[in-house]
């Protein structure tokens, strides 16, 4: 396990000179606000394991850099949801591409049957690691 947290470290660092305009955090929040923004602040929490005031604070300044919008719930005025800004869904579609790019080497260097099991077992892997928290 701790072999696995180094690698995504080092994963991180190595991909961030990709990303001149946003962190790899950045990004990460980002797809999350895609996937699950209209749930707000709390699902994105659970689904990024980060605390609701560290996703408010990136929020903040997500969308101060025109990338997200912060707006009222439809059901609960006092709640936030979030979504993308054009230029928020353009800037991860992009950086997405750079990522499937530079990933696609790594992948493409596993035999049929590590693939065949690979994506199954990160994610039970990224299940447990929720667990731990």
């Amino acid at each position: 396990m701790l072999a696995l947290l180094a690698v995504a470290r080092r994963t991180r660092g190595r991909l961030q000179p990709l990303f001149e305009d946003v962190t790899v955090p950045q990004l990460v929040l980002l797809d999350a606000v895609q996937i699950c923004g209209l749930e707000g602040i709390g699902a994105i929490s659970t689904y990024t394991l980060l605390s609701q005031p560290t996703v408010t604070q990136q929020a903040a300044s997500l969308e101060s850099a025109g990338l997200l919008r912060r707006i009222p719930a439809e059901d609960d005025r006092r709640r936030r949801v979030l979504t993308l800004t054009e230029r928020g869904e353009q800037l991860l579609a992009a950086k997405r591409g750079l990522v499937a790019d530079r990933l696609s080497v790594a992948w493409r260097s596993l035999t049929a049957e590590e693939q065949a099991i690979a994506v199954p077992l990160l994610r039970h892997i990224t299940d447990l690691v929720a667990e731990l928290t």
